[in-house]
């Protein structure tokens, strides 16, 4: 509106910040104030002194001023904001209820692309629905969904997001190519892959061209990049594409640790396993100071592997001291191990994924101890518990009891919490 200043973060060169935020607030007849760039240490002392009542930035931004928040209070107490935007990378649910609590308002994701003159789709403010993990109803362009063929989805199925409209450019100027499959049936085709709900508010689940293909799943790496960041220990995180040499592609993550803070790769994997199906855990996280990002803030997915110099073939083999197998169980397992994963030898406490195991090798191993040691083993319990020895354990208790695993998992609980139950 009209009494609306904003203050602009975003670079102008940017179709984010020259239209998102400068054009929007001149064509309502509102005022924006142009900062020098993104300096999260003048942040709230430039909303302090322009009484800005929104702005409008990207999720590397928001976290940012999140990590400050804490330290100006008085500022926030006294702010005149009535929302925040956020546009081009996609918001995580988690930031998204952080940033609503630090500040009192409401915060509004949109989509945007400068091929549709930025913006595409927006949440509403309230008292109409925002949904968080949505990038909001259409405003402005139409939008559907398309199949690899050109036909139209109906809600709820996934596949390419396409666009038409007024704002929807023509086509690539000199490039004939682009234009043939950027167009089908005069729908322009983005490049991300979303779905429409019953209500009509979009989810992107990602760029088609990061959608990660590990031996035939397909898998969503802004997915992974949200469990992620539900970690108490993680500040940052993105998931991506590492080359594997059977598999195709597998899964890698980088992760920033928030300040004073720890926590091991195994640790990270664990708490993704106990999040999402087996075939979506990392087999490889880095810890990094700072991930990769792109002039406008946004971070660099596509060719961060490269970039890392991390592939699967360059995973670490040893990792702990060789420890020979101690009984029949272990011999048995260790030497299964050794065949699938093509080593010389396995210890009882090395790990599976550190060999240069994936899900497919998991499930190999799997079957292959149901039939040897004639229990109920399954896929989850093996991922809990990556290891010669942690697998034998879990074999000699399966046969002693007599019990499937969850039945022994249960029996386990009740005995950790003294349960007089007779067993």
């Amino acid at each position: 509106t009209e009494s609306d200043r904003c203050m602009n973060v975003m670079p102008l060169f940017h179709i984010h910040g020259l239209v998102g935020a400068l054009l929007s607030s001149l064509s309502a007849g509102a005022s924006v104030i142009c900062t020098h760039g993104f300096n999260a240490p003048q942040f709230f002392d430039l909303m302090y002194e322009f009484k800005s009542t929104w702005y409008t930035a990207v999720p590397t931004m928001h976290q940012a001023i999140l990590a400050r928040a804490e330290a100006n209070q008085d500022v926030i107490k006294d702010s005149r904001l009535r929302f925040i935007r956020s546009c081009s990378s996609a918001l995580p649910p988690q930031l998204m209820a952080d940033l609503e609590q630090c500040f009192g308002v409401p915060v509004v994701e949109a989509y945007g692309m400068t091929e549709a003159s930025h913006q595409m789709a927006c949440n509403p403010l309230p008292p109409q629905i925002r949904k968080p993990g949505s990038v909001g109803i259409p405003t402005g362009p139409e939008v559907a969904i398309m199949d690899d063929a050109g036909k139209l989805l109906a809600p709820g199925e996934t596949g390419e997001i396409v666009i038409r409209g007024e704002n929807v450019t023509a086509g690539y100027e000199n490039n004939p190519k682009a234009n043939e499959s950027a167009f089908t049936n005069g729908w322009f085709r983005t490049g991300d892959q979303g779905y429409l709900d019953d209500d009509g508010y979009l989810f992107i689940t990602g760029r088609i061209k990061e959608i990660i293909n590990r031996g035939g799943e397909k898998i969503s790496p802004r997915e992974i990049d949200e469990v992620l960041i539900d970690h108490p220990a993680v500040a940052q995180a993105i998931t991506f594409a590492m080359p594997h040499p059977t598999l195709g592609d597998d899964i890698a993550a980088a992760v920033v640790l928030k300040q004073g803070m720890d926590a091991s790769e195994l640790d990270i994997r664990e708490f993704v396993a106990a999040r999402v199906a087996h075939f979506k855990v990392p087999s490889k996280v880095v810890f990094v100071d700072e991930i990769p990002k792109g002039p406008t803030g946004k971070l660099q997915r596509i060719g961060l592997a490269e970039r890392l110099g991390i592939t699967a073939e360059l995973q670490d083999k040893g990792i702990v001291e060789y420890v020979p197998p101690r009984t029949p169980v272990e011999e048995s397992l260790a030497k299964m191990w050794a065949e699938v994963l093509g080593v010389k030898r396995v210890g009882i406490n090395d790990h599976f994924f550190r060999l240069g195991g994936d899900s497919i090798l998991a499930t190999q191993l799997v079957a292959r101890a149901r039939e040897a040691f004639n229990v109920d083993l399954s896929l989850v319990g093996f991922f809990e518990s990556p290891t010669v020895a942690g697998q034998a354990l879990m074999i000699t208790q399966l046969q002693a009891y007599g019990l499937s695993e969850d039945e022994l998992s249960n029996l386990l609980d009740d005995l950790e919490r003294g349960s007089d139950q007779p067993l």
